[in-house]
């Protein structure tokens, strides 16, 4: 059939007010509406490039012209045009969206057999050229990219306040030369003449921005996503950048190997670039920093064992991001970051898409910090325009990013990558390591507040019913932690002898290597098992070290503590094996006999010990001192505690300095409130929610003495109707000389919670008294403030006034959720927990939070039936005289078979600035601050045992010392 015209109806009254706004089928639609009349043969046939029309105004003539009508035109066609135009000799394409349905659709019409021929008149178009029987089809793909290109320069233009400048007389007839060409089979001049066309339209584009705009293509994997799709993807030439984890790609190497050489080759060639850098991508903000290092560390040795390098671009795709992350990875010299994730979860924003990120200490890394489109619809590139427009006005360096999964792109990106090989218009694709090089890097440091990254790790765990979805995090911790015990006794050990013993690596990569799958009871039960073996055969071999393996029968035996922490500690040790109380003086502050038990109150040197003879208990009696509990009432020389009898949770806390409550708590289940009816007003659940009553049916003082007192309760969680959710035991402990309040929890379930993460469960609930009072919490063990509704913590979570602070220690429970302005539910069981025992601490006025924390959370480890150490009862090995800083690693330094030296990372934990003394066991010959890489950062000046430290605020540094 003759083809006059190639028209579109589009909803606008000009390009002015096109729409962009549109979603799904119908932004298909409309671009696809608007491209497919570009195909050369369309073009060549009637010898015109396409034309457009207001959709409430169409051609007047209508006869042998082909007219695409979107589907969001349709409706604003006049009544019966439809008809009538088909009557006058229209061929209309409705109700079709897929570029390709259109271009067959228009294909069609194009062979159909043609009209009878009217009269001559003198405005008959010429006989069309002849026509070869195949176009090729990356020519036809141009030609389609041309027309899109043609429209997102025109929006362009009006998006940055221009008028369009574009010499359409040249650029049509460019674009109708072409298509002569190719359809006479010329390539090589169809080429040309595009070239000329795509030219035009970026001259026209200079005038308004003739600076450079960057297009970033993220190209995301998953374990079914290696084969065939993904070596399509890295045999193309466009630049594209490959999101991977460590774990994927051990995968590829094992199920791929054609893959795994792909991109190697990609590598080599400069084609892509490797984002990543976690070996499996977890819930790294509930995790410990050591944890999340370690998962890092793993990560970057599977990236240089399979492919012979790390990723120049840290990134990953499941939430998780952290203001841990600039750290570490600047550690590791990456070139730079995405600020950004894609499955769910909040990240912080800034105004820049390219940002210095700062994270908690004074570490920085070049971020990209801007949500990426997405490839796979058209909706994003009918929106386009409005993008780049937007980062040429706000943006340091004008960006966009593009994300998609191999083989999975819109047809209109396949038009976007054409477009760049002829004319940068739109932009130009770079890889993320290009883009961090040679753009100039922000002068602006961007520092986001931990509240602002926020995640929904417990709420996807109870969706996909995981098991202990809120106590895993507890176990993980306590794992990891006495893992790194095992190790700080291994150094302690060598640091005396100075001879290699068993390593705590090969446990601690057990550790780390279990903790990126779901372990199921069973294993997590054997991983305990094995860590408390290893932590029993390290403290025994410590012990032989500090007593220079003296025999039982050389010398009086006695019970040996080992603090594996960097802060000094006053723990309550249960000394029953000694068989008689140890005398109170030294190291003991305080000691008692309770049905049966003993227990002292024991203080032991950093990274030391504290020995406690049998033999000294052979003392005459002394007299009774006053016991610690009194009815109701715990009482020490710090604090005051009242339990009540009608709940049996904790009524009030009082310190001695600070009049007034502190603190009360409750053991709740909280019920799912009531669904709204439709058109009710939205209400917050969480601002009155609904809770069972705690009720006391046993009180009683379960240990009574000077040293250690506890009162336990026992009842019911009720309704207002008495039915019973569940049973609990909860025993509360004070020592003496100690701020702190032991309180253990069982619960006894009847009622399983359902599946809402936050609004049903079952909590220890706390409320305080002082509006004003301002909440913190424990980021990766440092202080930090929060206003989050859900504050994150499995360390602490501060209750501070102006003239007061209260600490809440939930020993590795990280969920908490604050329910209106002066309550916080710490969460104890969700939907598919299996626990049922739980422990938390309370404090009051603790100075360093960070180190009680892991006081509580790792007790010290007690060795029995040793001899005295030849030092004396008490000793260090290493001591440092700043309690803000903490130590999260230790290892020996070992060079031909002989320890010459340690390695320490130390951690700032309360924001302070300073000069710290690290001292040893043994004089110091040298030592440096390293990198991840082990490179020196600074070589500092020992003086004999003494090491000075310059600390910055929340820094986390490597030292490494050789004696």
């Amino acid at each position: 059939m003759k083809i006059e015209e190639l028209v579109v109806l589009l909803p606008c009254h000009s390009l002015e007010d096109f729409p962009t706004h549109h979603e799904g089928e119908e932004a298909e639609g409309l671009l696809g509406a608007w491209s497919a009349l570009w195909h050369p043969k369309l073009i060549a046939a009637c010898g015109k490039a396409p034309l457009w029309f207001r959709a409430d105004a169409p051609p007047e003539n209508v006869r042998r012209r082909i007219i695409v009508i979107p589907q969001v035109s349709d409706s604003l066609l006049l009544t019966g045009w439809p008809t009538r135009a088909k009557a006058e000799g229209a061929r209309l394409i409705r109700k079709v969206s897929k570029r390709a349905d259109i271009i067959a659709a228009a294909l069609a019409l194009l062979d159909a057999e043609p009209d009878p021929e009217p009269p001559p008149t003198s405005d008959t178009a010429p006989a069309a050229p002849p026509m070869v029987a195949e176009i090729p089809a990356d020519i036809v793909a141009d030609f389609l990219a041309l027309g899109t290109c043609f429209l997102l320069v025109e929006l362009l233009t009006r998006q940055m306040r221009y008028m369009s400048n574009l010499d359409e007389v040249r650029f049509q007839s460019e674009a109708e030369a072409g298509a002569k060409a190719a359809a006479e089979g010329r390539d090589d001049d169809a080429r040309a003449h595009l070239k000329s066309a795509f030219d035009s339209l970026y001259e026209a584009r200079e005038r308004f921005y003739p600076v450079d705009n960057y297009l970033l293509d993220l190209t995301l994997t998953a374990d079914t996503t290696l084969g065939p799709s993904l070596r399509r993807e890295l045999d193309g030439d466009a630049p594209f950048n490959l999101l991977i984890s460590g774990k994927l790609v051990e995968q590829m190497a094992e199920r791929h190997p054609e893959s795994l050489a792909a991109l190697q080759h990609a590598l080599d060639r400069g084609t892509a670039c490797l984002v990543g850098g976690d070996f499996d991508e977890r819930e790294a903000t509930l995790l410990g920093p050591e944890t999340v290092l370690a998962e890092f560390r793993r990560g970057r040795a599977a990236y240089e064992r399979r492919l012979g390098r790390a990723p120049d671009v840290y990134g990953r795709r499941k939430q998780g991001l952290s203001p841990l992350v600039p750290a570490i990875v600047a550690r590791y010299g990456y070139e730079g970051a995405l600020g950004f994730t894609l499955d769910d979860g909040r990240y912080p924003t800034s105004d820049s898409c390219k940002t210095r990120w700062e994270g908690l200490d004074s570490n920085a890394v070049d971020c990209l910090n801007r949500a990426p489109l997405d490839a796979n619809v058209a909706a994003s590139f009918l929106e386009l325009p409005r993008k780049i427009g937007e980062s040429m006005d706000h943006d340091y360096v004008a960006t966009l990013v593009f994300a998609h999964w191999p083989g999975t792109i819109s047809p209109y990106y396949e038009d976007l990558r054409r477009i760049t090989t002829y004319v940068p218009v739109l932009g130009k694709f770079k890889t993320l390591s290009d883009y961090f090089q040679n753009t100039e890097r922000p002068g602006q440091l961007t520092r986001f507040e931990p509240d602002r990254y926020r995640t929904t790790f417990l709420r996807q765990a109870i969706v996909r019913n995981a098991v202990n979805p809120i106590s895993w995090v507890a176990d993980a911790h306590r794992r990891r932690l006495r893992a790194e015990s095992v190790s700080t006794l291994r150094v302690m050990t060598e640091s005396i002898l100075l001879r290699p013993h068993a390593s705590a690596a090969e446990l601690l990569g057990t550790i780390d290597d279990e903790s990126t799958v779901a372990l199921d009871v069973e294993r997590a039960r054997q991983l305990d098992v094995e860590v408390a073996e290893s932590l029993v055969v390290a403290g025994g071999e410590c012990a032989e070290a500090l007593t220079g393996n003296k025999t039982a029968s050389a010398a009086p035996t006695g019970l040996l503590l080992l603090n594996t922490h960097l802060a000094a500690r006053r723990e309550v040790v249960e000394v029953t094996s000694l068989g008689v109380l140890p005398e109170v003086g030294g190291a003991v502050v305080a000691a008692q006999e309770s049905g049966g038990r003993l227990h002292a109150v024991v203080n032991v040197p950093s990274l030391g010990f504290a020995w406690l003879s049998a033999a000294a208990a052979q003392s005459k009696p002394r007299k009774a001192p006053k016991p610690l509990v009194n009815e109701n009432i715990l009482r020490n020389d710090v604090l005051e505690l009242h339990v009540s009898r009608k709940t049996g949770g904790i009524q009030a806390l009082f310190s001695h300095a600070v009049r007034g409550n502190r603190l009360s708590q409750q053991l709740a289940f909280r019920l799912p409130s009531p669904r709204q009816k439709p058109g009710d007003l939205w209400r917050d659940p969480d601002a009155s929610p609904i809770y069972s009553t705690m009720l006391c049916d046993r009180f009683e003082a379960s240990l009574v003495g000077s040293a250690l007192s506890e009162i336990t309760t026992a009842g019911r969680l009720v309704d207002a109707e008495g039915k019973q959710f569940a049973g609990f035991t909860q025993r509360v402990r004070v020592a003496q000389g100690s701020p702190l309040v032991e309180v253990d929890v069982e619960l006894d379930i009847a009622e399983q919670p359902r599946a809402e993460a936050w609004g049903s469960y079952y909590a220890a609930r706390f409320a305080w008294p002082d509006d004003g009072t301002a909440l913190g919490r424990g980021v990766f063990l440092t202080h930090q403030p929060t206003k989050s509704k859900h504050p994150e913590s499995p360390y602490f979570i501060e209750l501070e006034t102006a003239t007061a602070s209260t600490m809440i220690f939930p020993c590795g429970l990280p969920h908490h959720i604050c329910t209106g302005e002066r309550m916080l539910d710490t969460l104890l069981v969700g939907r598919g927990e299996l626990r049922r025992k739980f422990r938390f601490v309370l404090g009051v006025e603790i100075e360093h939070p960070a180190a009680t924390a892991l006081d509580v959370m790792e007790p010290l480890v007690a060795i029995e039936k040793t001899a005295q150490p030849a030092s004396g009862d008490t000793g260090w090995l290493f001591h440092l005289d700043a309690k803000n800083v903490v130590a999260t690693h230790w290892e020996s330094l070992v060079e031909a078979e002989r320890v010459v030296g340690f390695r320490v990372r130390l951690l700032e934990t309360e924001g302070l600035a300073g000069r710290v003394n690290l001292r040893t066991v043994r004089k110091i010959k040298s030592a440096r601050q390293i990198d991840g890489r082990a490179q020196t950062l600074l070589d500092l000046q020992p003086e004999e045992d003494r090491l000075g430290i310059d600390v910055a605020p929340y820094e986390w540094l490597d030292i490494e010392a050789r004696f």
